[in-house]
């Protein structure tokens, strides 16, 4: 997987906004959101028991083709330069070059559901989830937060991907930031690995702009 593990949370979806008036209802901020391609600089961590264990961090095109171009470190391991087209993702390490290796686009994903960000926070609305007021920490404005409690089967219907990839966790505390455009800004799960462990993924989005040429490795 381009993230190193299965439960850490990647990629995105959701860029430009229909406005910087759109109403406070985060039902209608989603539906406001722009679908046109572009791209944005993306972050994600996971942290294990307290412990950075994965990063990712770099620029993703969005509103189509889930494509870009990152850096990516597993604990232990050296970062590894990561190139995602539409049907392959390529990854080597960054330091000494070598061969390319790669697999099928389809399965690069970890526990958050990046393919389909908003339909992750109307799942969020739809287990009674209410906005409060976020922060603007991301550089994107004032935002909403929406929290709640999901089971990883939950997902099924917003991404089987990474609801698979959440099989046996349990109960899935997730948190998620939504810009005054209706672009999904920032997202936090919280949950327990089968084998006990706490993990917390974070995924976070800023910098928003066109889409970017992505080329698969020569």
């Amino acid at each position: 997987m381009v993230c190193g593990a299965a439960l850490a949370g990647l990629l995105v979806t959701g860029c430009g906004g229909s406005g910087a008036d759109a109403p406070r209802d985060v039902g209608k901020l989603l539906d406001g959101a722009s679908t046109r391609p572009c791209s944005a600089e993306l972050q994600a961590t996971s942290l294990r028991d307290g412990v950075q264990v994965y990063r990712s961090w770099g620029r993703m095109n969005l509103n189509g083709p889930l494509t870009g171009r990152l850096d990516d470190q597993v604990k232990g391991h050296p970062v590894e330069d990561v190139v995602i087209t539409a049907t392959r993702v390529y990854r080597r390490p960054v330091t000494g070059g070598g061969s390319w290796t790669s697999f099928d686009a389809s399965t690069a994903e970890g526990g958050i559901p990046v393919k389909n960000l908003r339909g992750y926070a109307r799942l969020l609305l739809d287990h009674g989830a209410r906005a409060v007021d976020g922060d603007d920490d991301e550089g994107t404005g004032p935002t909403q937060r929406l929290s709640a409690r999901i089971a990883s089967a939950d997902l099924k219907g917003v991404d089987p991907v990474a609801a698979g990839n959440l099989d046996g966790v349990g109960t899935v505390a997730s948190d998620l930031w939504v810009d005054g455009r209706g672009r999904v800004v920032r997202v936090e799960q919280q949950l327990h690995a089968p084998d006990g462990s706490a993990i917390k993924n974070t995924l976070t989005l800023r910098d928003f702009g066109d889409p970017t040429s992505v080329t698969a490795p020569g």
